[in-house]
């Protein structure tokens, strides 16, 4: 989906854009179209008037032959006719021919410009030519002119009429286009910058007075909407802090385990998370010290944990062993879930006396244990909670020594992911837990943190992030001293 919305971006253009070119695309073209309708009428005009002026010249050329009484001084005639041909003359005339058919008698004459290339004696009749005629008994007179100088003649008039027309288009195109921009295209800029505004959810957004009454009731119900989600948004805010503390509330305010110093960092990827951890004693004197992961985050993974925990709370009061308490867990868990959700899970067994530690894991990351230097990735016994209600777990023991330490975390650590897509990994996760082994677990814990998210940068965390750090301690150490439990921003929660 995300590909096809790219597309359809690619295929957008500034609504300015879109408008001016629907208007002045078809606008020039219509005016084109009637310029060039124009200049041909005009044209066909001005050859008209001429092909008149034409006649009446040859009419009065034959009335004034007629006036000789001698069509056969053809000396004279030709006096006249060259006498009537230079009135004419002049360097922007066109070729001007007079033909005199008379009793027998033909006479031609001729004048235009230098550079004609028609003949003297007469006009290339294979072209087009525009003629006056008279005729009066034997008297025959035809005044012609090319059609092309006539056009040539009256060409320059015509473009100046046309570029008239073409001047007066065009500011009436740039008024049309300052209204589409004024009335349209720039509301439009505004209305959209108003919505974008919204999706970035800054609500801060007034109502603009338009000319256009659509586009002003637009602009209020944007601005009536910004108001409702910042009213929603304010609402969100409050609930949110609120169920952040009630999730914190479920979380262990001060962890004090006889033998163990512990450690740790939650983090959640939104205001509440699918994480949840908790160290509470046992009915035999013994101690539980679990982690749960709830698939996604968020609201729906919070309620989710919240539910877990009060369902591991209340399996653990009448079980000690791991395995079997994850059992009676998974048995109940699945009425509480989504049809698809799950949970991983770790829980240990801590006995103080004989520093033991049993343990069960339902699908859960790796725990890590670190011994004398050397780590060992200890991987689940089972499969996640919530997927078969018939499932059973193994519990299996460690025996730890003092300076022993184990880690349990969630892959919100191993699955953060930096901006080029490279996962943090569990490679850098037992790396780290080596190199910084003989750290205090506070800073451990601490060091976790910052490599994290350093890792994943300026960009959100995609997932809920839990850590515990615990380290094993002589018989007669106090358990209390240096615990330290750290929020997201690696501060210390007392």
């Amino acid at each position: 989906m995300g590909d096809r919305v790219t597309k359809n971006h690619r295929r957008a253009y500034p609504t300015v854009s879109l408008l001016l070119v629907a208007v002045n695309i078809p606008l020039a073209l219509l005016v084109g179209l009637l310029l060039v309708t124009d200049y041909r009428r005009e044209m066909r005009r001005a050859t008209d008037e001429r092909r008149i002026t034409l006649s009446d010249e040859a009419g009065v050329i034959g009335s004034a032959l007629l006036r000789l009484s001698d069509p056969d001084d053809t000396a004279a005639i030709t006096a006249f006719l060259e006498s009537s041909c230079a009135e004419t003359a002049g360097p922007d005339s066109p070729g001007h021919w007079i033909d005199v058919r008379w009793n027998g008698c033909k006479l031609h004459t001729h004048t235009g410009p230098i550079d004609s290339t028609v003949s003297v004696d007469a006009p290339n009749f294979s072209l087009e030519v525009i003629a006056g005629r008279f005729s009066s008994g034997l008297l025959t007179v035809e005044v012609s002119e090319l059609a092309a100088d006539i056009r040539r003649s009256v060409r320059g008039e015509i473009l100046m009429h046309v570029s008239w027309l073409l001047g007066i288009a065009a500011l009436a195109a740039v008024i049309v286009d300052v209204v589409l921009v004024r009335l349209i295209a720039r509301p439009t800029m505004q209305l959209a910058a108003s919505v974008i505004r919204l999706g970035s959810q800054q609500f801060e957004v007034e109502p603009t007075s338009f000319l256009s009454l659509e586009l002003n009731d637009l602009s209020e119900s944007i601005s009536a909407m910004a108001d409702s989600l910042n009213a929603a948004q304010a609402n969100r805010a409050t609930a949110m802090k609120r169920a952040e503390q009630i999730q914190r509330n479920l979380l262990p305010n001060r962890i004090d385990v006889p033998g163990l110093r512990i450690a740790t960092h939650y983090q959640p990827a939104e205001e509440v998370a699918g994480d949840i951890y908790d160290v509470m004693k046992l009915r035999d004197g013994s101690w539980l010290i679990y982690v749960a992961d709830l698939v996604g985050h968020g609201i729906p993974a919070a309620m989710s944990a919240s539910i877990l925990k009060l369902v591991i709370d209340s399996a653990a009061v009448g079980c000690t062993d791991p395995g079997e308490l994850m059992g009676r867990v998974n048995r109940a868990l699945p009425r509480y879930l989504a049809e698809d959700g799950f949970a991983t899970a770790i829980m240990l067994r801590w006995n103080a006396e004989s520093k033991e530690l049993k343990f069960a894991s339902a699908g859960h990351e790796p725990m890590l244990l670190i011994h004398e230097g050397e780590m060992q990735s200890i991987e689940a016994t089972g499969l996640p909670l919530g997927v078969d209600e018939t499932l059973d777990w193994k519990t299996e023991t460690i025996q730890l020594h003092h300076g022993d330490r184990f880690m349990l975390l969630t892959d919100g650590i191993s699955e953060a992911t930096n901006e080029s897509g490279e996962m943090f990994g569990r490679t850098r996760i037992q790396q780290l837990a080596v190199d910084d082994g003989h750290a205090c677990i506070a800073e451990l814990a601490r060091t976790f943190a910052d490599r994290v998210n350093a890792h994943i940068g300026g960009q959100p965390s995609q997932d809920d992030i839990t850590l515990l750090v615990a380290q094993c301690l002589e018989h007669d150490q106090q358990s209390q001293t240096n615990q330290l439990r750290l929020d997201g921003q690696g501060r210390r929660i007392q």
